[in-house]
């Protein structure tokens, strides 16, 4: 009985040994993710926090490092850094890229969003609806989308006219069209370098979100905001993870991260729309002036902006895309989801 005993115990020694081996030799998963955003910016916490979620819901079976500023990959290259698996997970805005994603584009047209909340649903729903080819590469784990980009001016704009021939910074693409249509100049110039322009007066303003305004500290060199919502572009961010990373996960962890993607995706685009809020608030307690466009002067503007809608249709659909379809539905799901 005795040696029986000891038996059965040496028996279950061997199991919990060999089960304690079995843990230590299952590797934890490390991801690698390539950020555009600075160190300690609102937005880059949301995804800092993401990282930090999946790890948490995984039981550390999954680790994320966080690399933010570019400093793995340069913010063009992020999308192809990867593909090639030298990220793993990569946050950037699609339009840094122009024309590599082409039927995406139309996120980026003056559709009259006025929130990110809204813009990053309208995203999601777009890529459920059409599932564009251009994203096949990657698997896709959130869109996060600007609000507007509004006006900010050194004088006032409170009408079209007051546009008329005055040299706006803008990122590229489809600002600089839409600029344009509206009598503007555009001036293509990165952002870090729009503070020392506004100043002296090479520029006479600039199309960006009103968050811009502290963060990089242009609320002091220009005096007015116009807030034409209808003529202004959002711009697309998103998250793609390289392919075969993802098909190589456990279906359990897939689940986990998918979950974590959407909870980041709503957590990060409240949070930009509150940065945006505060922003305008800030600015209305000073001497620098909101101006807020009536219905008629919005359609006015908005009067300028079809031939872009025209264009987009034409090009890609020339490419063999379903763009009328895709306007469309971006258009259609607008009125019937913003409030």
């Amino acid at each position: 009985m005795k040696k029986c005993i000891i038996c059965i115990a040496f028996l279950f020694f061997c199991l919990a040994l060999f089960v304690g081996v079995s843990h230590a030799a299952e590797k934890v998963i490390k991801l690698e993710f390539s950020s555009f955003l600075p160190l300690g910016h609102p937005f880059g916490m949301v995804l800092e926090q993401w990282c930090a979620d999946v790890e948490k819901r995984t039981n550390g079976r999954v680790k994320v490092t966080y690399h933010p500023a570019s400093t793995l990959t340069p913010m063009p290259q992020m999308y192809d850094s990867v593909i090639r698996e030298i990220a793993d997970v990569g946050h950037g805005p699609m339009g840094i890229t122009q024309g590599r994603f082409p039927l995406s584009e139309v996120l980026e047209l003056p559709l009259g969003v006025r929130s990110s909340v809204v813009a990053t649903k309208l995203a999601h729903a777009f890529y459920d609806r059409f599932k564009p080819k251009e994203l096949d590469a990657v698997k896709l784990l959130n869109f996060v989308t600007s609000g507007p980009s509004l006006l900010h001016s050194k004088k006032p704009v409170r009408k079209l006219e007051d546009l008329a021939g005055l040299r706006i910074r803008a990122t590229g693409g489809t600002q600089v069209k839409v600029l344009k249509a509206l009598g503007a100049v555009p001036v293509v110039l990165p952002v870090g370098e729009a503070y020392d322009a506004l100043r002296k007066g090479v520029l006479d303003g600039i199309a960006i979100i009103p968050d811009a305004m502290q963060s990089w500290k242009l609320g002091e060199v220009v005096g007015y905001t116009t807030l034409n919502y209808r003529t202004a572009m959002t711009a697309a961010g998103f998250t793609p993870m390289n392919k075969d990373k993802w098909n190589s996960l456990p279906p359990d962890i897939q689940k986990i991260i998918d979950k974590t993607s959407e909870e980041c995706a709503e957590r990060a685009s409240k949070a930009w729309d509150q940065m945006d809020q505060d922003a305008i608030k800030a600015l209305g307690e000073k001497k620098h002036t909101v101006i807020a466009l009536s219905k008629e002067e919005e359609d006015r503007w908005h009067q300028k902006i079809p031939t872009l809608y025209d264009e987009y249709v034409k090009d890609k659909s020339a490419k063999g895309l379903p763009a009328a379809e895709a306007l469309k539905f971006c258009q259609d799901w607008v009125k019937e989801n913003q409030k």
